[in-house]
């Protein structure tokens, strides 16, 4: 009887053991992307919420719609809800400093995805090499058209890759200006990204330069959809080379039908997964290797950077649509607005 009694005792303890564990197994994420509007963040918010779900946790997806106010507040509402890891990709890299304090004060860890987040304790930053990108992009159209006049349409000011895309260009294309094969004939950024200020900037440039346009940089497809849409009533579009980064949809398309000459993919799937299993490493408290330290005015923040890619009509079969992105089918058949 005795022993029937410790059994009994026994096997409870077994259970509220292996119950506990059930519960620390599962965790809670919330993930804030400036816009769902962007395909992009849409695709990687899903294979964000698909791994994690796989290691046993859920997620909190929410859509600042390009307002950083707006994201703060949706940081606090996470934040309170009691989220156990917060990742962020910031509206603004500048301001954002605020959600890593008040996530802090609760013992949240924040992760800052594919955007720095500068001057506060950011535990970890996971993006792709911002500078290889300029780089890459500056290396192809050097290749293509070592002479000429140039344009530069970068990202908004306040998001910290905008500035390492414009420094990895510069110093492929420094040694082409100094000898004056390049010229620069306009470099600026677009506010939030739009494509409609990037039109807007080249038609002015191209109605008040008063040179012959050859190259035009630009650092992100969306960008890149307002520049083709204004080289199209020019007709211009198979006459200037034009960049961009995302392998967005539209920018594939444009592509394949020779209207854009390449884009820098940065595969999201791969992003996105590498994010949740150090979301998982965190959780576990695990130790996390194979990291850079990149200083962000207050601290040196443990990294993951990987490597981009540059896409175009030669390799998108073996990249974008080999990676399951998208099909040759959706890229052919996509209908600009």
């Amino acid at each position: 009887m005795k022993f029937a009694r410790l059994l009994f005792v026994f096997i409870l303890v077994l259970i509220g053991f292996s119950n506990c564990n059930e519960q620390k197994s599962q965790f809670k994420v919330g993930f804030l992307v400036p816009t769902l509007e962007s395909k992009r963040y849409a695709k990687e918010s899903g294979y964000f919420q698909e791994k994690i779900k796989e290691f046993g946790g859920t997620v909190i997806i929410k859509d600042a719609e390009r307002d950083e106010s707006k994201q703060y507040q949706q940081a606090i509402e996470l934040i309170n809800e009691g989220v156990d890891i917060l990742v962020i990709n910031a509206v603004n890299a500048n301001t954002s400093a605020a959600i890593i304090r008040d996530a802090h004060k609760k013992g949240i860890k924040v992760i800052a995805y594919d955007r720095f987040i500068k001057n506060c304790e950011l535990d970890f930053f996971i993006t792709f090499d911002g500078e290889k990108v300029g780089e890459l992009l500056a290396n192809y159209v050097v290749d293509k058209v070592p002479q000429g006049n140039y344009v530069i349409l970068n990202g908004d000011k306040g998001d910290e890759n905008a500035i390492l895309f414009q420094n990895g260009a510069i110093k492929v294309l420094k040694p082409f200006i100094d000898s004056k094969k390049i010229t620069i004939v306009y470099s600026g950024f677009m506010d939030d990204w739009l494509g409609i200020n990037a039109a807007y900037y080249t038609d002015k440039i191209l109605e008040f330069s008063n040179v012959k346009i050859d190259v035009i940089i630009s650092m992100y497809d969306g960008l890149s959809d307002g520049i083709v849409s204004v080289l199209e009533t020019k007709d211009l579009s198979d006459k200037i080379l034009v960049t961009g980064q995302d392998a967005e949809i539209g920018a594939c398309n444009r592509i394949m039908n020779g209207k854009q000459a390449m884009t820098i993919y940065k595969p999201g799937k791969l992003l996105a997964y590498k994010c949740a299993e150090i979301v998982l490493q965190l959780v576990k408290n695990e130790k996390i290797v194979n990291l850079k330290y990149i200083n962000n005015g207050r601290i040196d923040v443990p990294s993951v950077i990987l490597d981009p890619m540059v896409v175009d009509k030669n390799n998108m079969e073996l990249t974008v649509v080999a990676d399951g992105m998208l099909s040759m089918e959706e890229i052919m058949n996509y209908k600009h607005e």
